[in-house]
């Protein structure tokens, strides 16, 4: 890799954990290069970040009392400023900023970048799918000020299978909150003669996606950032890891590959109804399950009912990728979210994406249809995904056969992707040299 010894970069993120996971973990390859690195969120994200050699902090307002996050639109003018006064100050200090990567909902920062004269990336922290349905959505004629989209008819993005509007990311529908937010971006990269976007993503997963961009846009697949080591990167959590001797010990006394772990993120909350749908179609599928319920509060009880009934294991917190990696774990049901998605694939485990919301609906249809290495649980007319379907989606990918070998070729070409002459390490060169940060 490029040695960039004498280089500040500044990333910025919200302290949400589906977005400060990821720039974290980039933050700590791009310490590897030898630049150093300050990683800047609101005072609540910081809470959870460990030391990091070559890493500093920093934290600007944009929240309440406890420093959390209140809404974008303070976020947007108190950061605006905070961030002009921070590059700035490293200026005079002598520790000019060569640098600034922004995560998603933070157009403002390129903005404040370019009035500076800072040269600017975005981090697309989501599949180049994603970004790719982004882009052509909004630079189509039915972008989001078209309030008269078909919301059940389809749409075609080159490189992609049709997607009805149903599976597109929610946060591209016109009613939605922050739909604005995404036109921002866009907008913002069109703004500039050569836009730059770094993916969590790696080639050989989604050339054809990468390529149906125009040439201005300049995208970058630098991933997998999930290594695959159940010792890096660092887990990112606010709940205490007190169950990890429990659940390893669980896990090391079952047979390889015959675990079912179940974890639909940090922010879905299912209801009794479904996890009791979920819990009898792993009682009968007779598996074993190691199951992440984060917000157990009142349903301790039920936890317990699910434990002793189930024969399986509930636990408020597990290291996501220290369980993947483990040789008894043979599938993941998953809400679908790019990082788990991606975690997944690092650690060759087929999939049941039950998705919610944001891309996950977009992520599961990849999973089953393009890449083969799961399927996607349908739900009944209210949204629920019954027992019989589990338990048919749990004999699919447990059978082994097609979807098993996709999932040992995928986790092969990740770890390729990553390896020192991979394509995610040459295109970070790249993106180097084509910022002109160093010399071709």
């Amino acid at each position: 890799m490029i040695t960039m010894k004498h280089h500040h970069f500044l990333l910025v993120s919200l302290p949400i954990q589906s977005h400060i996971n990821p720039t974290f973990r980039l933050a700590t390859r791009l310490t590897r290069t030898g630049a150093q690195v300050t990683l800047a969120t609101t005072i609540s994200g910081l809470k959870t970040l460990p030391s990091i050699s070559g890493m500093s902090y920093h934290f600007f307002p944009g929240g309440g009392a406890d420093g959390k996050l209140t809404s974008i639109q303070e976020l947007k003018f108190l950061g605006s400023i905070n961030l002009k006064e921070l590059l700035l100050t490293k200026a005079k200090e002598g520790q000019k900023v060569d640098l600034l990567i922004y995560g998603l909902s933070l157009p403002w920062v390129a903005e404040v970048a370019r009035d500076l004269h800072v040269p600017s990336a975005l981090f697309f922290f989501q599949s180049a799918a994603s970004f790719s349905v982004v882009y052509h959505f909004f630079k189509s004629d039915g972008g989001v000020g078209n309030s008269n989209i078909d919301l059940t008819g389809s749409i075609k993005v080159p490189g992609l299978p049709l997607l009805r509007y149903s599976e597109i990311p929610s946060f591209l529908i016109p009613t939605h909150r922050y739909a604005y937010v995404f036109q921002e971006h866009i907008d913002t990269l069109e703004k500039q003669p050569n836009s730059f976007i770094l993916i969590n993503s790696f080639d050989g997963l989604e050339e054809e996606s990468i390529k149906s961009l125009p040439d201005h846009i300049n995208i970058f697949s630098v991933g997998p950032l999930s290594s695959g080591e159940t010792e890096e990167p660092f887990v990112i959590d606010t709940i205490q890891d007190s169950d990890r001797e429990t659940y390893l010990r669980w896990l090391d006394s079952k047979r390889e590959k015959s675990v079912v772990y179940v974890s639909f993120g940090s922010l879905v909350k299912l209801q009794k109804n479904q996890k009791d749908e979920i819990f009898q179609g792993l009682i009968e599928s007779g598996y074993p399950f190691l199951w992440v319920i984060r917000n157990q509060g009142e349903d301790d009880e039920e936890s317990r009912r699910y434990t002793a009934e189930g024969g399986g294991l509930i636990v408020r917190w597990c290291s996501q990728v220290e369980v993947l990696n483990h040789v008894a774990v043979g599938c993941f049901v998953t809400h679908s979210g790019w990082n788990s998605t991606v975690e997944s694939i690092v650690s060759g485990v087929p999939m049941v994406g039950y998705p919610q919301d944001a891309d996950q609906k977009m992520n599961a249809k990849m999973v089953e249809e393009v890449w083969g290495n799961g399927v996607k649980a349908v739900a009944d007319g209210e949204g629920v995904v019954g027992r019989e379907e589990m338990k048919r989606c749990l004999t699919v990918v447990m059978g082994g056969g097609e979807i098993t070998r996709n999932c040992e070729k995928l986790k092969s070409m990740a770890m390729e992707a990553m390896s020192e002459d991979g394509s995610s390490h040459r295109n970070l060169n790249r993106f180097f040299q084509t910022l002109k940060l160093v010399s071709e």
